[in-house]
């Protein structure tokens, strides 16, 4: 016996396809399905028991799906409140917003800061003091921005603008490792350009379907959106869509920030984040408009960018 045939003998046997054994079942004279559900072994899935498919479970999908908020406090807060402007309007109805967003905050369990009237580089200077704070002992950060705008920066009192990208960038991780896998949550109650929304019926279109980016299109001062920082667990909670003008009451604060603390109030105990701002949303949109004037039924809808990998629940032991 040679090599190869000793090989051959100690290879194992191998079981015929199906389709060999219904033509092997035909000529036996036997129905080829009969023969096939005679070679299927019977398979039993295990079922688990009550203990472990309610207890373990939960515990194991909220810690995969819900960031963690269980730290006294939940966190650190930062609030800007820029009024007053060296060649800008006075923002009135800017001190109500501010003291409503602390005491909401204060009520979500956060521990705050406020400024006031801050120039851009004084802006800079107390974002990066803020972010080099030492947050590991928190679960999550919170900024507030009340000032002037346009689509890509605030202004400082001064008038000169920061970028919110700029603002970003002192939250990422590598400034500031503690930050990392945890929710960093902005509020930017500002105007992102000089647009007014007529509503459904006249409603203007942020740039024209043919648009080109050209010397004579940019000349027009269209607005072209530009990217964010690519960093995730953020969400961003803008007042208004780029190009457009975000309302203020003089004496109530602006339309975001009444909705925003209505809202929080009654909902932000049993509720997700992304469930309460989708309800912001509609408050926003359905609920306000501008009256008197040439500036007269102009609507606003909030423009919120999640970059959140989890969901948020404020007080996760009364989460549906």
């Amino acid at each position: 016996m040679d090599a190869r045939q000793r090989l051959t003998r100690r290879l194992p046997t191998l079981p015929s396809s199906p389709g060999n054994k219904d033509a092997q079942a035909e000529s036996e004279g036997q129905a080829p399905s009969t023969l096939y559900r005679r070679t299927l072994r019977k398979v039993v899935i295990k079922k688990p028991t009550l203990w472990s498919c309610l207890f373990p479970s939960i515990a194991a999908r909220r810690e995969q799906l819900w960031y963690r908020m269980k730290s006294e406090p939940r966190g650190l807060a930062f609030i800007l409140n820029n009024k007053h402007f060296d060649t800008m309007k006075v923002r009135h109805g800017s001190d109500c917003d501010s003291r409503n967003m602390e005491h909401l905050l204060k009520a979500l369990r956060f521990k705050t800061v406020v400024h006031r009237d801050l120039t851009a580089e004084e802006i800079l200077s107390e974002v990066r003091k803020f972010s080099l704070l030492d947050h590991s002992d928190y679960d999550c950060c919170a900024v507030v921005l009340l000032s002037h705008g346009n689509a890509e920066a605030i202004f400082g009192t001064d008038g000169k603008p920061v970028s919110y990208s700029a603002i970003l960038q002192r939250f990422d991780g590598q400034h500031n490792k503690a930050l990392l896998n945890k929710p960093k949550l902005f509020f930017m109650e500002a105007c992102r350009g000089d647009i007014t929304d007529r509503g459904a019926d006249e409603f203007p279109l942020l740039l024209p379907f043919s648009y080109q980016d050209t010397e004579a299109n940019r000349q027009r001062n269209y607005f072209v959106p530009s990217n964010m920082p690519n960093i995730c667990d953020i969400y961003l909670g803008f007042s208004t869509v780029p190009g457009y003008t975000s309302w203020r009451n003089s004496q109530r604060g602006s339309w975001f920030v009444q909705s925003l603390i209505n809202v929080f109030s009654e909902h932000a105990a049993r509720e997700d984040l992304c469930s309460l701002m989708t309800r912001v949303n509609q408050k926003v949109a359905l609920s306000f408009e501008s009256q008197g004037g040439k500036l007269t039924k102009r609507k606003q809808v909030p423009a919120p960018v999640n970059r959140l990998t989890k969901k948020l629940y404020f007080f996760p032991e009364y989460a549906r």
